[in-house]
């Protein structure tokens, strides 16, 4: 007959080295882990660094220059603003970032531009200016068309002319604004030629005629918030295409 005689100090030992085996095994695993997910994120943040498109949003005229006056008397100044900072919005929270030329009701120069006939120029001038700081932006102008003729409508796009990269973002934001809000506009990009943003601002321009305020229906609608979401977010659309396409 045999006798096992136990032995606790010897099988406290064996207990401990497994332990410290485990222990040692799970920490090894969570460094490498830890390590992975470091390196995964930093090569995303780089990614996203190098990709990150600065994007000017300018709201056409402001402060003592109203713009065109719509049907129903609503200024021009006031609907390019509110479709501009909600184009902004849009954009900001897909991690790009926005630049706006103006975000109050004012024209763009200084206390030493304040002079009848030259405020104008000074503030076009200014804008090509914040645009050309912002460097290898995109410049998107928004603006309300008019016509004598109420019976005209729809969205038009025009693009720096000569740039075959602004005609290329003034088709994806004309397209994606036909797809998903406008579906009977038949209108077609066409050149800025001798439109002075887009002749002296640097980069990829284009300028948007939002809609005709001239025109009772589209001016209604372009006054009612939800459609201003709905526009704006089918520009948006465009420019994030022509980014990825780039």
């Amino acid at each position: 007959m045999r006798v096992y005689v136990f032995n606790g100090r010897r099988l406290m030992r064996g207990m401990r080295a497994v332990l410290l085996t485990v222990v040692g095994v799970l920490v090894v695993t969570l460094m490498l882990r830890l390590a992975s997910r470091v390196s995964a994120d930093k090569v995303y943040e780089d990614a996203f660094a190098e990709s990150k498109q600065v994007i000017v949003i300018d709201a056409g005229h402001g402060g003592e220059d109203p713009g065109a006056v719509g049907i129903s008397g609503v200024y021009e100044k006031d609907l390019n603003l509110e479709i501009a900072m909600l184009i902004g919005e849009e954009l900001k929270s897909r991690g790009y970032e926005v630049v706006y030329t103006r975000t109050e009701d004012k024209l763009l120069y200084s206390e030493e531009e304040n002079i009848k006939g030259l405020r104008k120029l000074s503030d076009l001038k200014n804008r090509c200016r914040i645009s050309e700081e912002a460097e290898a932006a995109l410049f998107i102008s928004v603006h309300m068309n008019s016509y004598g003729d109420p019976k005209y409508s729809g969205l038009q796009v025009y693009y720096t002319d000569g740039s075959n990269d602004s005609r290329s973002l003034a088709t994806t934001i004309q397209n994606a604004v036909r797809d998903n809000v406008q579906a009977d506009n038949d209108r077609v990009v066409k050149s800025g030629k001798n439109l002075y943003l887009l002749e002296n601002c640097s980069g990829v321009g284009v300028l948007v005629e939002c809609g005709f305020i001239t025109n009772a229906e589209e001016c209604e609608k372009l006054s009612q918030k939800e459609y201003q979401k709905q526009l704006s977010f089918a520009i948006v659309c465009g420019i994030i295409e022509y980014i990825e396409e780039k």
